[in-house]
């Protein structure tokens, strides 16, 4: 009987949560599951998204998400992922460092 309470409490939860984002810290994965064969000027957008979370552009990053963001024929899932990481660049850009003078 105690073997089968053991494992009785030893599942996974069924409902997985996600892992919060960090501040200053931007996932562009989401982006990439969402757009999976993107061509012409969204994988050009999507190119220059990657370079500018590689070294901490996120002023060019805001740039590239709205040209994103208006592209036509975006599904609802794409809107949803692009407005995720606009968010987590603004989080990005607030929890920067005050440059020092």
């Amino acid at each position: 009987m105690a073997g089968t309470l053991a494992l009785v409490g030893c599942g996974k939860s069924s409902k997985e949560t996600a892992p919060k984002s960090q501040p200053g810290v931007v996932d562009l994965g989401v982006l990439q599951t969402a757009f999976p064969d993107a061509t012409g000027d969204t994988k050009a957008s999507l190119d220059k998204l990657r370079f500018s979370a590689r070294y901490g552009q996120f002023e060019a990053e805001l740039v590239e998400l709205d040209k994103l963001s208006s592209t036509p024929n975006l599904t609802e899932p794409q809107k949803k992922a692009v407005n995720d990481v606009i968010e987590q660049v603004k989080a990005a850009l607030q929890a920067r460092p005050a440059p020092s003078q």
